[in-house]
Protein backbone atom coordinates (compact mmCIF):
# COMPACT_ATOMS: atom_id res chain seq x y z
CA UNK A 1 0.00 0.00 0.00
CA UNK A 2 2.85 2.35 0.88
CA UNK A 3 4.54 1.71 -2.76
CA UNK A 4 1.29 3.01 -4.34
CA UNK A 5 0.73 5.98 -2.66
CA UNK A 6 4.45 6.64 -2.99
CA UNK A 7 4.00 5.91 -7.17
CA UNK A 8 0.78 8.17 -6.64
CA UNK A 9 2.83 10.91 -5.17
CA UNK A 10 5.43 10.72 -7.79
CA UNK A 11 3.30 10.42 -10.35
CA UNK A 12 1.56 13.93 -9.60
CA UNK A 13 5.20 15.49 -8.81
CA UNK A 14 5.88 13.87 -12.11
CA UNK A 15 2.50 15.53 -13.70
CA UNK A 16 3.00 18.85 -11.94
CA UNK A 17 6.56 19.69 -13.37
CA UNK A 18 5.34 18.55 -16.68
CA UNK A 19 2.37 20.99 -16.68
CA UNK A 20 5.06 23.43 -15.45
CA UNK A 21 7.38 22.63 -17.93
CA UNK A 22 4.88 22.96 -21.25
CA UNK A 23 4.02 26.37 -19.24
CA UNK A 24 7.34 27.71 -19.70
CA UNK A 25 8.09 25.99 -22.88
CA UNK A 26 4.67 28.27 -24.27
CA UNK A 27 5.95 31.22 -22.42
CA UNK A 28 8.96 31.11 -24.48
CA UNK A 29 6.95 30.62 -27.79
CA UNK A 30 4.71 33.79 -26.91
CA UNK A 31 7.95 36.03 -25.98
CA UNK A 32 9.66 34.85 -29.55
CA UNK A 33 6.80 35.47 -31.47
CA UNK A 34 6.12 38.97 -30.06
CA UNK A 35 9.66 39.78 -30.46
CA UNK A 36 8.65 38.34 -34.28
CA UNK A 37 5.66 40.45 -34.51
CA UNK A 38 7.59 43.40 -33.34
CA UNK A 39 10.47 43.00 -35.91
CA UNK A 40 7.57 42.53 -38.64
CA UNK A 41 5.75 45.78 -37.40
CA UNK A 42 8.82 47.66 -37.89
CA UNK A 43 9.69 46.49 -41.27
CA UNK A 44 6.35 47.14 -42.36
CA UNK A 45 5.62 50.93 -40.85
CA UNK A 46 8.95 52.19 -39.33
CA UNK A 47 10.55 55.35 -41.10
CA UNK A 48 13.01 54.75 -43.93
CA UNK A 49 16.57 55.90 -42.97
CA UNK A 50 19.42 55.60 -44.89
CA UNK A 51 23.42 55.27 -43.45
CA UNK A 52 26.14 55.62 -45.68
CA UNK A 53 28.65 52.83 -45.74
CA UNK A 54 32.12 53.19 -44.68
CA UNK A 55 34.54 51.03 -45.67
CA UNK A 56 35.39 48.19 -43.91
CA UNK A 57 38.73 45.32 -43.91
CA UNK A 58 38.38 43.99 -48.05
CA UNK A 59 38.76 40.52 -46.38
CA UNK A 60 35.73 40.55 -44.67
CA UNK A 61 33.56 42.23 -47.02
CA UNK A 62 31.90 39.57 -48.64
CA UNK A 63 32.24 36.41 -46.67
CA UNK A 64 30.11 33.50 -48.10
CA UNK A 65 26.46 34.61 -48.18
CA UNK A 66 27.05 37.71 -46.17
CA UNK A 67 28.80 41.18 -46.08
CA UNK A 68 30.11 42.72 -43.46
CA UNK A 69 29.11 46.20 -42.56
CA UNK A 70 30.24 49.10 -41.04
CA UNK A 71 29.07 52.78 -41.23
CA UNK A 72 30.35 56.75 -41.94
CA UNK A 73 27.78 57.74 -39.10
CA UNK A 74 29.08 55.39 -36.56
CA UNK A 75 32.55 57.12 -36.71
CA UNK A 76 31.30 60.40 -35.93
CA UNK A 77 28.73 59.07 -33.26
CA UNK A 78 31.85 57.40 -31.95
CA UNK A 79 33.79 60.65 -31.42
CA UNK A 80 31.32 62.51 -30.00
CA UNK A 81 30.44 59.68 -27.10
CA UNK A 82 34.04 60.11 -26.73
CA UNK A 83 33.76 63.48 -25.78
CA UNK A 84 31.43 62.95 -23.26
CA UNK A 85 33.86 61.75 -20.35
CA UNK A 86 31.31 60.55 -17.78
CA UNK A 87 30.16 57.53 -19.95
CA UNK A 88 31.10 53.97 -19.24
CA UNK A 89 32.25 51.49 -21.66
CA UNK A 90 29.61 49.77 -22.41
CA UNK A 91 26.46 51.88 -22.87
CA UNK A 92 23.23 52.17 -24.50
CA UNK A 93 22.11 55.88 -26.02
CA UNK A 94 20.61 57.75 -28.73
CA UNK A 95 21.98 60.14 -31.25
CA UNK A 96 20.06 62.76 -33.48
CA UNK A 97 19.93 62.99 -37.06
CA UNK A 98 18.51 65.03 -39.72
CA UNK A 99 17.70 63.46 -43.04
CA UNK A 100 18.62 64.90 -46.31
CA UNK A 101 16.29 64.95 -49.85
CA UNK A 102 17.88 61.28 -50.43
CA UNK A 103 16.87 60.15 -46.81
CA UNK A 104 20.68 60.06 -45.60
CA UNK A 105 20.76 60.16 -42.22
CA UNK A 106 23.21 63.56 -41.14
CA UNK A 107 24.15 63.53 -37.57
CA UNK A 108 23.24 66.39 -35.76
CA UNK A 109 24.14 65.61 -32.05
CA UNK A 110 23.98 62.97 -29.19
CA UNK A 111 20.77 63.01 -27.52
CA UNK A 112 20.26 65.29 -24.86
CA UNK A 113 16.63 64.79 -23.69
CA UNK A 114 15.47 68.30 -25.91
CA UNK A 115 12.55 68.40 -27.90
CA UNK A 116 13.00 67.36 -31.72
CA UNK A 117 12.26 69.59 -34.74
CA UNK A 118 10.30 68.29 -37.08
CA UNK A 119 13.24 66.81 -39.62
CA UNK A 120 14.96 65.46 -36.38
CA UNK A 121 14.98 61.62 -35.88
CA UNK A 122 16.43 60.08 -32.79
CA UNK A 123 18.24 56.66 -33.42
CA UNK A 124 19.36 54.18 -30.88
CA UNK A 125 23.42 53.16 -30.63
CA UNK A 126 25.23 50.89 -28.39
CA UNK A 127 28.48 51.06 -27.25
CA UNK A 128 30.16 47.46 -26.90
CA UNK A 129 34.12 46.86 -26.08
CA UNK A 130 34.16 50.30 -27.32
CA UNK A 131 32.77 50.53 -30.41
CA UNK A 132 29.69 52.33 -31.60
CA UNK A 133 27.15 49.82 -32.73
CA UNK A 134 24.04 50.57 -34.84
CA UNK A 135 21.36 48.05 -35.32
CA UNK A 136 23.77 45.78 -37.04
CA UNK A 137 26.84 45.12 -38.23
CA UNK A 138 26.40 42.01 -41.35
CA UNK A 139 24.08 41.83 -44.20
CA UNK A 140 22.96 38.33 -45.35
CA UNK A 141 21.83 37.71 -48.86
CA UNK A 142 20.71 34.96 -51.37
CA UNK A 143 24.27 32.61 -52.18
CA UNK A 144 25.58 33.79 -55.61
CA UNK A 145 24.69 37.47 -55.13
CA UNK A 146 27.83 39.09 -53.80
CA UNK A 147 28.71 40.80 -57.20
CA UNK A 148 25.42 42.72 -57.17
CA UNK A 149 25.93 43.70 -53.42
CA UNK A 150 29.85 44.97 -53.99
CA UNK A 151 28.02 48.11 -55.40
CA UNK A 152 26.39 48.75 -51.68
CA UNK A 153 26.98 52.38 -50.68
CA UNK A 154 23.77 53.04 -48.34
CA UNK A 155 22.27 50.61 -45.87
CA UNK A 156 18.33 51.29 -45.86
CA UNK A 157 17.09 51.09 -42.24
CA UNK A 158 13.76 50.97 -41.11
CA UNK A 159 13.22 53.24 -37.46
CA UNK A 160 10.63 53.19 -35.05
CA UNK A 161 9.38 56.72 -32.87
CA UNK A 162 11.36 54.95 -29.98
CA UNK A 163 14.46 55.38 -32.31
CA UNK A 164 15.02 51.09 -32.82
CA UNK A 165 16.93 50.29 -36.32
CA UNK A 166 16.74 47.27 -38.90
CA UNK A 167 18.56 46.90 -41.57
CA UNK A 168 15.98 45.92 -44.17
CA UNK A 169 18.23 46.55 -47.81
CA UNK A 170 21.56 47.88 -49.30
CA UNK A 171 20.97 50.67 -51.80
CA UNK A 172 23.23 51.68 -54.56
CA UNK A 173 24.79 55.07 -55.34
CA UNK A 174 21.62 56.01 -57.44
CA UNK A 175 19.12 55.12 -54.33
CA UNK A 176 18.17 52.10 -55.88
CA UNK A 177 17.72 49.13 -53.87
CA UNK A 178 19.92 45.78 -54.78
Amino acid sequence: MQLNTMAALNSRQLNKRSLWAIIAALLILVCINYKIYQQEQLLAHGEIILFELAPVDPRSLMQGDYMALNYDIARVVSGSVDELSNTPDNHDGFFIVTLDQNRVAQFDSIYNGAALTPAQRRIQYRVRDGRVKLASNAFFFQEGRAEEFEHARYGEFRVNQEGKLLLSNMIDKDFKRI
